[in-house]
């Protein structure tokens, strides 16, 4: 009697411990499962494209080739940041784009902004909207007619939006946003006057994900 009573429990208690195994390796299995689906993610894209509907002044420049780069930082929670550099080589000279990679062209600006950005996180098409503030250099030079030759340097906000579609790891991209540099910024009285330099942006790039 006293055996067969110890083969019971023995029993028993295999089975408790083949169900707390099982149960402890589901418990693993769904832990290691947890920043494959829920991790932020980095995109690097370099991208092409062009302005439009510029602004500089009483003047309107043409339309005009960019190339830059954009690192982006999305949470899990679908709020991130990006830093966003780009050069327009050739933006204040009238007709056709020359030197589109001459660093030191007559009529270039630079643009480098730090933006807060809200977007879906996933697999598929990835949307998204971004805004922030940073630093517009305008260098014009030589511009008959239109322009005083100027070298300036001043703060400029951005706003817009795009889609990013492909997986994680290899993407395309499209974005679309406005600039707009600021001026007469007054710390004392916190005043902050739009300045008379804006311009629309719309590039396409290969967007990396790590």
């Amino acid at each position: 009697m006293a055996a067969a009573r110890l083969n019971h429990l023995h029993t028993k208690g295999g089975k408790f411990m083949r169900t707390r195994r099982a149960w402890l390796w589901a418990f693993i299995a769904s832990t290691l499962a947890v920043p494959s689906t829920a991790r932020a993610d980095t995109f690097l894209t370099p991208y092409i494209g062009s302005t439009f509907a510029a602004k500089y002044g009483v003047a309107e420049p043409p339309n005009k080739f960019v190339y830059g780069a954009d690192l982006m930082w999305l949470g899990t929670s679908g709020v991130g940041f990006e830093i966003d550099f780009a050069y327009h080589p050739n933006f204040f000279q009238p007709g056709d784009d020359e030197d589109l990679f001459d660093v030191d062209s007559d009529g270039n600006v630079v643009t480098l902004m730090g933006n807060l950005v809200f977007g879906y996180q996933g697999g598929g098409i990835q949307p998204y909207v971004t805004g922030g503030a940073g630093l517009m250099r305008s260098n014009i030079q030589d511009v008959s007619g239109f322009f005083d030759d100027v070298s300036d340097t001043a703060f400029g906000l951005n706003a817009g939006g795009g889609l990013r579609i492909g997986g994680p790891k290899l993407g395309v991209r499209g974005d679309l946003r406005y600039f707009r540099q600021l001026s007469d910024i007054q710390v004392g009285d916190l005043g902050l006057d739009l300045g008379d330099f804006s311009y629309w942006r719309g590039t396409v790039g290969v967007s990396f994900g790590f």
